[in-house]
């Protein structure tokens, strides 16, 4: 009895606020190792220079965030923050630099160990935070995003210390919380406190000023009615409510877009669709004071930025998460539970960071899912288009998941299942970050019905030409003649491959053509709504690298085919909008 009494009075003592914050406190951040090898190099330099350090260090976001350290305890002024990287080294020169890049701790990071892959997913998350927390600060006040960003990731540094001081409670925090469990209630359960409680006992010791560590302080306890009353002041549907002067004062707090960045970043990485993520957004629409609509579509849009931007084997990205469907409601469960044994228990210690039992979004092929499209041939007696149709070898299914990538299966996921389409404008950008980064068809160009001319159609939207306006003026014939018309009349696609676009360009427009400057091969495909044909996408890959194959011509038809439900969107959108001002 009183050895169980011990036991436990001992696992109590290794719980609390007191206790993590010596542990964290113990805890000296890794560099890359590939950043210490690189500063070795320029540090042996006689001619070596400050400004030399930078560019190599600012690409390390840890040792940054460590040379801003020494440098903001090194100030003489305690009512300013050293708040970018160049301030922080003149500030410390290279006499005082040298000894700390010395003694720096680098190390070569395995994603496939649980240790490192914690760190890797803390810093990853922090990441996003930071890079949204600069483009608001950037919005609101141009020339103050670079301090909101080493303020984030700050704020996010706890879960960096805690992953290295314990890998363990670090990771059966995030399994947990990747389940739908309330993070607080989860850390307050396996630590006797939270990390928001960490961040704010550490504040002292990062030598911040005491303009920032008030601000700070306020804002890492919020009331909950203020953050329930700020989410009510979201601009939906394009109109802007009240808000309340108190809501008001408090938004324009310094710093509030860096707690709402973290805030965003750590719910966002569980489910872009809970309550909290959704709650989270609504408050960011106030805070930057735009549209609800178009703040998500931003967000999105930078979380795939970012992912293309920081990609990492085994860690999770904003962009996948997006491609999660939201989390089952969690119940109290009143079955009784099998006893866990040993055996199970060392195996979900031992579960990797980076695996994710939840079922991800299926996205569906628009054609049958095993059949391969091949380019379409022109009959050359009748001038008709010819569709072929075989069956895909298992090598050509293969390669046909390798093109749809995250960014496609986003943009085919926001069109097709979430129908979050506004313009034509915002669509077609969408499409064309898929062409451009996932086929490397480089330009595109919509084309419409004319509402001048019967017959003919007209650009509405290019992108990736060096003047996009002559697009705009053309009015060019869709008679059943020409490859355009044959298109407008039945719906298909067109692939002029290298072999065949001398045959393809003579069933062109003269003027289309000479606009195009001979690109090497292009794709055509009909864009319908609700099954009617309505225009035309064209695409081509005139500058880039990359070889046109079977499995890019079928994400090309998936993207026209993406592109038609976001056209049915928007006129469903426009029939609404009409019955509503009647």
């Amino acid at each position: 009895m009183a050895v169980t009494s011990q036991a436990a009075s001992n696992s109590q003592s290794q719980k609390g606020l007191s206790y993590w914050r010596k542990q964290l406190l113990q805890v000296s951040l890794p560099a890359l190792a590939k950043t210490g090898k690189h500063l070795n190099r320029l540090l042996q330099k006689p001619d070596c220079a400050l400004r030399d350090l930078e560019k190599v260090i600012a690409e390390d976001p840890v040792l940054a965030f460590q040379i801003l350290a020494h440098a903001n305890k090194l100030s003489t002024s305690p009512d300013n923050d050293v708040s970018s990287l160049p301030h922080a080294m003149s500030l410390m020169g290279m006499d005082k630099l040298r000894p700390v890049l010395k003694n720096m701790k680098y190390i070569q990071f395995n994603p496939s160990k649980i240790a490192h892959n914690a760190f890797l997913q803390a810093l990853h998350t922090s990441l996003h935070a930071a890079s949204l927390a600069h483009a608001w600060a950037e919005k609101k006040i141009p020339g103050s995003g670079e301090a909101n960003y080493w303020i984030t990731l700050r704020l996010s540094s706890v879960y960096w210390y805690l992953s290295l001081a314990s890998p363990k409670s670090y990771h059966a925090i995030e399994l947990r919380v990747q389940t739908g469990e309330s993070r607080s209630h989860v850390e307050h359960d396996i630590l006797g406190c939270t990390c928001q409680e960490l961040t704010q006992s550490l504040l002292p010791y990062w030598r911040l000023s005491k303009f920032t560590s008030d601000n700070l302080t306020r804002l890492l306890v919020p009331d909950p009615k203020m953050l329930a009353q700020i989410g009510r002041c979201a601009w939906i549907d394009s109109v802007a409510p009240e808000t309340p002067k108190d809501q008001g004062i408090y938004m324009q707090t310094p710093w509030f877009g860096a707690v709402l960045a973290h805030s965003l970043a750590l719910n966002s990485s569980v489910s872009w669709y809970s309550i909290q993520t959704q709650r989270t957004l609504k408050i960011v629409s106030a805070y930057l004071r735009q549209p609800l609509e178009e703040v998500i579509v931003q967000v999105h849009k930078d979380a795939v930025r970012f992912t293309k931007t920081h990609t990492l084997k085994g860690v999770w990205t904003p962009a996948i998460k997006l491609l999660h469907p939201p989390l089952p409601r969690r119940s109290v469960n009143h079955t009784t539970q099998p006893e866990k044994t040993a055996a199970s228990a060392s195996v979900k210690r031992k579960k990797d960071l980076s695996s994710d039992t939840r079922q991800k979004a299926v996205l569906k092929p628009v054609r049958a899912e095993h059949a391969k499209l091949q380019p379409v041939k022109a009959d050359q007696k009748s001038g008709s288009v010819e569709k072929t149709k075989t069956s895909a070898a298992p090598s050509e299914l293969k390669s046909l998941e390798e093109v749809q990538t995250t960014l496609f299966k986003l943009f085919y996921l926001q069109t097709v299942k979430e129908h979050q389409v506004f313009s034509i404008h915002q669509l077609m950008d969408g499409a064309s970050q898929v062409l451009h980064f996932d086929l490397g068809l480089t330009r595109c160009i919509l084309f419409m019905k004319s509402r001048s001319q019967k017959g003919a159609v007209k650009g509405v939207y290019a992108k990736g030409f060096a003047d996009n306006s002559p697009f705009a003026k053309m009015e060019l014939d869709a008679s059943i003649e020409h490859l355009l018309g044959k298109l407008m009349h039945k719906p298909s696609a067109v692939w002029a491959s290298p072999d065949k676009i001398n045959k393809f360009a003579k069933e062109l427009p003269d003027t289309l053509w000479q606009a195009l400057e001979n690109p090497r091969e292009f794709m055509l495909a009909t864009v319908s709504v609700r099954g009617k044909p309505t225009g035309i996408l064209y695409a081509d890959n005139l500058g880039s690298d990359k070889v046109m194959t079977n499995s890019y011509y079928s994400t090309f038809r998936s993207v026209s085919q993406a592109i038609n439900h976001g056209l049915g969107t928007l006129a469903s959108q426009k029939e609404a909008q009409q019955k509503r001002s009647r």
